[in-house]
């Protein structure tokens, strides 16, 4: 539960408090959505504090389903609002339901439109996280992204182990990163995370 700057967790009647961090906010993410996957570029979108840069077309055009808005419309580096970036978490929150519905009637075909949708809004994302206007690679971006997503998360387990061992090895066996994370607790033993 966070309150205030700290996070207070309990967990088998062990209970810290940590002060929060990147890394935690990552791991909240994914304890409150089990079983899905999400792209590094959808967990640190909400982490950026800088202008967010991206070479995604001119302003007003539609992509995806979004009418992407940029404060210089003329030439690369365009500058990606507060209200696009926006406009793009709630258009993947909207498929993600979507995604799901298809699934439970074993839609394939929509199930791929929407996943293939998903997949064009989070390469987008990845893209447009350029730093001080420099441009970059999306690959490249995306592995700086793996990487600081990566070394956040694990770095959070680690402090979340110092204190409560066991709820630290159930995070480390059940956390996957990578491109894309995850947390997939045993089908057997479910927990019941409360925020």
């Amino acid at each position: 539960m966070l309150q205030g700057d700290y996070w207070t967790i309990r967990y088998q009647g062990q209970i810290t408090r940590l002060k929060t961090s990147r890394g935690l906010h990552c791991l909240g993410c994914l304890l409150r959505h089990p079983g899905r996957e999400f792209h590094v570029s959808e967990l640190i979108v909400d982490l950026i504090q800088v202008p967010v840069f991206a070479e995604i077309g001119s302003a007003g055009q539609e992509e995806s389903g979004i009418e992407v808005k940029t404060a210089h419309p003329q030439g690369p580096g365009a500058i990606l609002d507060a209200q696009a970036k926006a406009e793009y978490k709630r258009r993947l929150q909207d498929l993600r339901e979507d995604l799901e519905e298809a699934e439970q009637f074993n839609d394939r075909e929509r199930a791929a439109r929407v996943q293939e949708e998903m997949n064009s809004i989070s390469e987008q994302l990845a893209a447009a996280a350029g730093l001080g206007g420099r441009k970059r690679q999306a690959s490249s971006h995306a592995e700086r992204a793996r990487s600081a997503v990566t070394k956040r998360i694990k770095e959070s387990i680690n402090r979340i182990g110092a204190v409560i061992p066991v709820l630290g090895r159930h995070l480390s066996a059940r956390i996957k990163t990578g491109y894309f994370c995850s947390y997939n607790p045993h089908p057997d033993r479910p927990v019941a995370w409360k925020f």
